[in-house]
């Protein structure tokens, strides 16, 4: 039986072969327009972590994907549902004030037919 064979990643610009996502990712970028690691200049290599790490929470917000953002649709829903309780509850606060208010005229029809 054979074994799948294990990804592999190789630069065109530098020849350097990658076998892991993780090392490939911090080489080439997170999307296609990033700039390979290799093609920085000396000074800039030791920033590449910090601009992959950079790039990928960009993608977050940009996809809406952050914590920020899911804190944001959370407290909208808390305060959507807590708005539709409150509109029930004035319905059902009108309604029962409504059946006080004719409750005594039911009654005299009652006993008028009585």
């Amino acid at each position: 039986m054979m074994r799948p064979k294990q990804r592999q990643w190789r630069c065109f610009h530098c020849d350097a072969l990658f076998t892991s996502t993780k090392t490939a990712a911090v080489h080439f970028g997170a999307t296609e327009v990033n700039k390979a690691a290799c093609q920085l200049k000396d000074y800039e290599e030791h920033l590449v972590v910090y601009i992959r790490e950079l790039e990928a929470r960009l993608d977050g917000y940009i996809a809406e994907d952050s914590h920020v953002m899911r804190a944001i649709y959370t407290m909208e829903a808390d305060h959507r549902q807590a708005l539709i309780r409150a509109e029930e509850q004035g319905y059902n606060k009108g309604v029962q004030d409504a059946q006080k208010e004719t409750a005594p005229c039911q009654q005299r029809a009652t006993t008028a037919a009585s």
